[in-house]
């Protein structure tokens, strides 16, 4: 079962997700865009892992996916479900598995390359899903390019396109924010836990 902080922290999170995926309508720069949403929900697995079974972190993926469905301006919104959701779970299985035994938190390089891991996943189930689910539309034969220049027409090409507009910029972003919060959030945490503790 949660307690009232957990549920307090996974709301956070949620509303979190949502708003940061919200922004990413008006956060692009020169083509370039950034999915603001990856290290929020990166950061609750991150946290998380350890707290909650697999129902629990099932539920918070599909939440996840449904709230960067509402909040997106993709033109294929249901792509964000395996697009967010499945990299949600991916994160704490690693999660899970790098802190089985003694260790209490991801150590610097492990959380970059899980870092780069969600970001790649992300945007690959992201980007096939949404070429299979508007196949048959005008979608599929655009021409594709991005800071000037052309990446042609076809999967490979939105694929291509789409990393280097949005994966890369949010593969950056990703790979400072959460080691820059991961251990001053969980030692928040921890604190606010111990001072629970010591009270009861």
């Amino acid at each position: 079962m949660m307690n009232i902080r957990q549920i307090a922290i996974v709301i956070t999170g949620f509303v979190l997700v949502y708003l940061a995926h919200a922004a990413g309508r008006f956060t692009q720069i020169g083509g370039a865009q950034v999915a603001m949403s990856i290290p929020v929900y990166l950061l609750m697995a991150l946290l998380l892992a350890n707290r909650f079974g697999w129902t629990i972190h099932a539920a918070i993926a599909l939440l996840v996916g449904l709230l960067t469905m509402v909040a997106t301006s993709s033109p294929y919104p249901l792509a964000t479900l395996p697009g967010h959701g499945g990299p949600y779970l991916l994160a704490v299985y690693l999660v899970r598995r790098q802190l089985k035994g003694a260790a209490k938190e991801m150590p610097v390089g492990a959380t970059l390359q899980l870092a780069g891991l969600t970001v790649v996943l992300a945007w690959t189930l992201f980007a096939v899903t949404t070429w299979f689910g508007l196949a048959g539309t005008p979608f599929v034969s655009t021409a594709f390019s991005r800071f000037g220049t052309s990446f042609g027409t076809g999967l490979a090409a939105w694929y291509l396109s789409g990393f280097v507009g949005v994966g890369i910029p949010t593969l950056i972003v990703t790979l400072v924010v959460v080691p820059l919060l991961y251990r001053p959030i969980g030692n928040a945490l921890a604190k606010a836990g111990q001072g629970q503790g010591a009270k009861g």
